[in-house]
């Protein structure tokens, strides 16, 4: 008998473990779809990736730091510093500031034309596709985010590595 309460605790825990790899699979799969999804967007935009992300910010509120375009692209400081070069030559974007800690980049009227409508587009679609839950079902959801994201952080915090 004690063997059996034994072989059922090791198939629950299994079993548990067996659900948790197949969640971390699906978590990791969603933001790889949605990773894809923006990458398609920005290319049939005639955009890279952290372009897109410039304008996309942009959009929202004008007149952001390079510091601040990083974190709200999720793109490294030299990575956003030559997509801003770029788009400086292209006439997308401009610089306004004394110094370069000041400056900050603002769309121009050119890349205000070329780019508002398609971003707005973007920002309706995807508030349409949070617009399929109930506003219940979009709490649960942020909050089921907001939980694993700290657990998360809170686990990978604690790693040391020598």
């Amino acid at each position: 008998m004690n063997a059996d309460k034994i072989a059922l605790n090791e198939n629950t825990a299994l079993d548990e473990k067996s659900q948790i790899v197949e969640t971390i699979r699906a978590i990791d799969d969603f933001y790889r779809q949605a990773d894809e999804l923006y990458r398609q967007t920005a290319w049939r935009m005639g955009l890279p990736d952290c372009a897109f992300d410039i304008v996309y910010a942009l959009v929202n509120e004008d007149g952001l730091t390079q510091k601040q375009l990083c974190e709200l692209g999720f793109s490294s400081k030299q990575t956003v510093h030559s997509s801003i070069k770029r788009m400086i030559d292209k006439g997308v974007v401009e610089l306004r500031g004394d110094t370069p800690r000041t400056q900050r980049v603002y769309p121009t009227g050119y890349g205000r034309k070329q780019y508002e409508a398609h971003i707005k587009a973007v920002l309706a679609a995807e508030h349409e596709a949070v617009a399929i839950f109930t506003d219940e079902e979009q709490r649960q959801l942020t909050s089921a985010m907001r939980r694993y994201i700290n657990a998360l952080n809170e686990n990978l915090s604690a790693l040391t590595f020598h």
